[in-house]
């Protein structure tokens, strides 16, 4: 399927409030609101919340993965979109 332009909207993703930020995984399957929502990219449906220890619900605009194999980091990203696969 060819993208439309301009870009249409195609589908609305109720979060809890509005997001100053949307962060992808690094690959790709992941997004991440700021509003706090985890959200299946495919889908398009909210897996979970961000939560803190005591079980609360919070929001955040900051995002770190680093993907490890072995005792190795191998890639990271953050919220700004970078991501990068280290040297072995």
């Amino acid at each position: 399927m060819r993208p439309s332009l301009p870009p249409k909207q195609q589908t609305i993703i109720p979060v809890k409030d509005l997001p100053g930020w949307i962060t992808f995984s690094i690959d790709g399957k992941t997004v991440y609101s700021s509003s706090g929502e985890v959200i299946d990219a495919r889908t398009k449906r909210i897996l979970t919340s961000l939560k803190d220890e005591q079980g609360r619900q919070f929001q955040s605009e900051k995002l770190l993965e680093i993907d490890i194999e072995g005792n190795k980091v191998v890639r990271a990203g953050n919220q700004f979109g970078i991501g990068m696969k280290l040297a072995k």
